[in-house]
């Protein structure tokens, strides 16, 4: 459920159109656009954030697989890490 579309479109309730019997609300069919472009954006992101994922879990069982000890060097600004790392 997407609650923040459905007063999106609330100017829309202010036209009258061509007015009759058998028409269907006022702005479903944009709320109805708005809901299947998200729907479709959702599937795109998550798409991208599974293949961040795999390729991260690649990248972090590559660097297990070396055996190197893990380092964090931490200091103040201008006191030599660089220097000392190199």
């Amino acid at each position: 459920r997407k609650p923040r579309l459905t007063k999106m479109w609330t100017h829309l309730e202010r036209q009258s159109g061509a007015g009759g019997v058998g028409l269907r609300g006022p702005g479903e069919s944009q709320l109805e656009i708005d809901k299947r472009l998200l729907r479709d954006r959702i599937i795109v992101l998550k798409r991208k954030i599974d293949a961040v994922q795999k390729q991260r879990d690649i990248h972090r069982r590559g660097r297990s697989n070396l055996g190197l000890p893990v380092l964090a060097l931490v200091g103040y600004t201008n006191a030599g890490k660089s220097t000392l790392l190199n």
